[in-house]
Parts: structure tokens; C-alpha cells; sequence
């Protein structure tokens, strides 16, 4: 019975919870767009356009720019004891939430993780990490203290400086900025080149931790399309540079790009290089995942070629060596000191005892054996997954093996929902990144991302055959 006591927009919204109550709508889904509520009720736009925003506010539905409005779930109260329900899937439409929700599922109901992209704590050195560290602070004592000892910091600088030179970089020890991991460099490099309001550049699908950095700092982002087979396409970057909004740089990941694994070919690096000098566009290059190469050789940076001293340069040890150690470093250039007063008003220093660990390994040689032995136990899991989803998804799913890196990007037949998709599964304690997340439109909802840092064990073989039967139902 109608409450005729109620204003329209109050009406309206509690028929829509109703429905929402019903199941007529799954969390995730698109809702009717304004018009089209306004007009199943007889009222105006702006009447339609409140109840959203009533629902909104009792986190009923998710609004997403452009894009419309969508189902949640609602927020229960908890019995006493009751542990915390595990996010619905419809908030990874929010920007803004992304990050928060997929860490969440790191939820050890979750038995079969497969939404970041991380190796497995086991393929990582930890026992002799441990040893080191411990013989490190014995020796060293004053190490637990807030400054790195002048000598060590000089140690660790030209390690890096020999790192550089691997990878075809010529940067002096004063041209070295540390951070604390690669997220921080990215952050530095955007917040000195860029303005709240300004466009940046950046892959789709992208990083969705990108996208959320962006937002916070103010940023619109412009998507150029990336493909798994050669990574940023630099027609589509162009035409977007000649005709589009003015862009103040560009973000991108030129090896094994996250989330489609692309290894973008030297020549097309290149060109992407004179692309932007002709354009005036500064390029930040995050290079986390080179390391991770299952060749033998390691894919050169952009950065090798760059003759103008223009590319800011990200690098971490985060997804090769120790990702609790959290520690990165940048080569930027004529940006170096601009990026280096920043930087000291940001985290100002990371762990000396940390450092000082690194710079053992680097000295050794170990980190070499280190990354070797992962990037092997990488490139055979890679394989066992890949294999994986193409026996057990419907046909005419399509994958692209990568030449390295942890994740899989795969692309499902058009009927397929991963927002669904991801529901259904966390339902039965599988998780994975599904294909809306990579992007600021709502794109790529018949795609998800699968993190094959996990070793292939008969347990996960399973879970990816029961994903591959939920698809299918999908």
C-alpha cells in the first residue's frame, strides 16, 4: 500500500529498496537510469534523481560518474560475535573504494586468492632474509635508529647505480632518489608535474590503484587503449594527444603491464619516446614488474633510450625480492631535485636497517639468485594456470600468455558479467579482480585478472575448474 503521507522521491526509493530486497536486481547490476525511473513513475528527473540519492546515502546503490547507478548490498548489524561480512562485489564500482574492497578479501574465508597481484610469501626467501636481518642488527646496532651512516647510504646508492647500468641506464649516485616502494615514486612524480584539475595519460585497462591516486590527488585521467600483444597503443596516443585535452604526462607500464601482462617491443619504446618529445609529454615509467621476466634476458626501460633526461624512472624491489621491505627508487632526471625536496617532505627516510640489508644482497650478488629462482617458479605457474583456464572456461575464452610478471588477463565471451561472476565465486571462497576495476568507464565487464603468484596445488586446480563452471552458468 502506497504511504501517501510520503514525498514522491521518499516513495520511490523505498519501492526501489523493495525490489533491491527482492533479488530483482544482483549487487553489481546496473539500475534503470534516471529517465527511465522517472518516467516508470510518472515524475520528473530531479524527483528520480533524489531517490537515487536517498538510497545512496543508505548505501543501497553505488553512483559512478557517467556510468549511472547500481545495486549494493545493504549493511547489516552484527550479532554479538559475528564476524564482518565480506564486501559485495558492487563496490569495486567506486573508484574510491576499489583498493580498500579487494584488500579485504585477502579474508581468510577466502581460501583460493587469486585478486592481487603478488607471489605467494612462500616463493620468497624468508629464512634467509631473517638471518641477514639479524646479523645485520648485531653487527650493526645503531641501525635501529632514524638515520642511515653516511658510508651505508653510499654503499646501497652505488649498487643501484650498477643496477642502473644493467638495465641500460646512465644515472650518477646523485641522481638516485629512494622511495618507499613504487607507489610513492608515482605519487611524487605526479604531484610535481601535475595540478588538482589536470589530465594525465594512462593504459586501459590500468591499474586500479593508479586510478584511485589520480582521483585523490585531483586528477582526470584520459585512457589510452592497451593491448596484450604490444601494450599502449601510440596511434590511439597520438590522435589523443593531437586532438584531446591538453595532457601533462604520461603514466604507463611498458613491461608486463598490470593488469593484461603486455611487453610493449623496443622499437614501439622508441617511438613512444619521440612521440612524446614532439608532444611536450613528461612520461613516468613504472617498471615493478621488469624483474619478473622469464627469458633470459631482462627487458630493457624506456629510460635506456631516453636521451632528453625527460622519463621519470620507478623502480622497486616490492615483487622480487621482499615485499614487506616496501623499498623503491627513481631516476628522473632533470626532475631529480624537485622530486628529491618532495620527497623529503613525504616519508623522508625509509628503514636504515632495511637499506642496509639490500645493499648485502645487492653487493653479493644474491639478489640475482634471488629473482632467478622466483621468476622460474613464476614462468611454471604462469603455464599451469594458463593451461588451466583454457580447459576449464566456456569456448571462446581468450588468453594471452605473458612474458613475465604474476598476472592473467583473460577475456571471457560477452555474456559473461565478472562482476556476477565474482559474487558468485566469493560465495564459494574464490576471489578475483574482475574486468571493470581497470578502468575509470565501465569497460571490460566480461574480462577478470588472475594472480598466478600462487604455486598450481590441486586445490587451486580445482577452484579455477569450479570458476571456470560458474562462468559458464554465467
Amino acid at each position: 500500500m502506497t504511504n501517501d503521507s510520503l514525498p514522491l522521491y521518499q516513495h520511490i526509493a523505498q519501492c526501489l529498496a523493495a525490489r533491491l530486497d527482492s533479488g530483482e536486481f544482483l549487487p553489481g547490476s546496473r539500475l534503470p537510469a534516471v529517465r527511465t525511473l522517472a518516467a516508470e513513475f510518472g515524475v520528473n528527473t530531479l524527483t528520480a534523481l533524489a531517490a537515487y540519492r536517498q538510497l545512496e546515502q543508505q548505501q543501497r546503490v553505488l553512483a559512478r560518474p557517467r556510468a549511472g547507478y547500481f545495486a549494493a548490498l545493504p549493511r547489516l548489524p552484527l550479532a554479538a560475535g559475528q564476524a564482518a561480512p565480506l564486501p559485495s562485489a558492487a563496490a569495486l564500482v567506486d573508484v574510491s573504494r576499489r583498493m580498500s574492497t579487494l584488500l579485504q578479501l585477502g579474508d581468510e574465508r577466502i581460501h583460493t586468492q587469486l585478486h592481487m597481484a603478488e607471489a605467494a610469501a612462500s616463493l620468497y626467501p624468508a629464512a634467509e632474509l631473517a638471518r641477514r636481518l639479524q646479523l645485520t642488527l648485531a653487527r650493526q646496532p645503531a641501525l635501529i635508529g632514524a638515520q642511515l651512516p653516511g658510508a651505508e647510504q653510499r654503499r646501497l646508492l652505488a649498487a643501484l647505480v650498477r643496477l642502473a647500468g644493467e638495465r641500460g641506464l646512465s644515472v650518477a649516485a646523485d641522481g638516485i632518489q629512494l622511495t618507499h616502494g613504487i607507489t610513492e615514486g608515482i605519487s611524487l612524480a605526479l604531484r610535481h608535474l601535475t595540478r588538482p584539475g589536470d589530465t594525465v595519460a594512462v593504459e586501459t585497462p590500468v591499474y586500479f590503484g593508479l586510478l584511485q591516486t589520480l582521483q585523490g590527488l585531483g586528477l582526470k585521467a584520459l585512457e589510452i587503449p592497451c593491448t596484450p600483444e604490444a601494450g599502449l597503443s601510440l596511434e590511439a596516443l597520438e590522435f589523443a594527444l593531437r586532438h584531446g585535452p591538453a595532457v601533462k604526462c604520461l603514466v604507463c607500464v611498458p613491461n608486463f603491464q598490470n593488469p593484461t601482462g603486455a611487453l610493449m617491443p623496443d622499437e614501439h619504446k622508441k617511438r613512444l619516446l619521440a612521440l612524446a618529445r614532439r608532444h611536450g609529454v613528461t612520461i613516468i615509467e613504472d617498471d615493478v614488474f621488469g624483474d619478473l621476466h622469464y627469458g633470459a634476458a631482462r627487458p630493457l626501460p624506456l629510460k635506456a633510450w631516453d636521451r632528453d633526461d625527460e622519463v621519470i624512472y620507478c623502480a622497486s624491489f616490492t615483487k622480487s625480492f621482499a615485499p614487506s621491505f616496501r623499498l623503491g627508487w627513481m631516476a628522473a632526471g632533470r626532475h631529480h631535485a624537485a622530486l628529491a625536496l618532495l620527497c623529503a617532505s613525504s616519508t623522508l627516510v625509509s628503514s636504515p636497517l632495511l637499506q642496509v640489508v639490500l645493499a648485502d644482497v645487492l653487493d653479493s650478488g644474491d639478489y640475482a639468485r634471488i629473482s632467478q629462482h622466483l621468476r622460474q617458479q613464476l614462468a611454471s605457474q604462469m603455464t599451469a594456470t594458463a593451461d588451466a583456464v583454457l580447459r576449464c572456461f566456456p569456448k571462446g575464452t581468450r588468453v594471452r600468455r605473458p612474458a613475465g610478471g604474476v598476472v592473467l588477463w583473460v577475456e571471457c565471451t560477452e555474456e559473461v558479467d565478472t562482476m556476477r561472476l565474482l559474487q558468485r565465486a566469493l560465495a564459494q571462497g574464490i576471489s578475483f579482480a574482475p574486468g571493470i576495476v581497470f578502468s575509470a568507464e565501465p569497460r571490460f565487464h566480461h574480462c577478470l585478472r588472475i594472480n598466478c603468484g600462487q604455486p598450481f596445488t590441486p586445490a587451486l586446480a580445482a577452484a579455477l575448474a569450479r570458476l571456470g563452471q560458474l562462468a559458464a552458468q554465467a
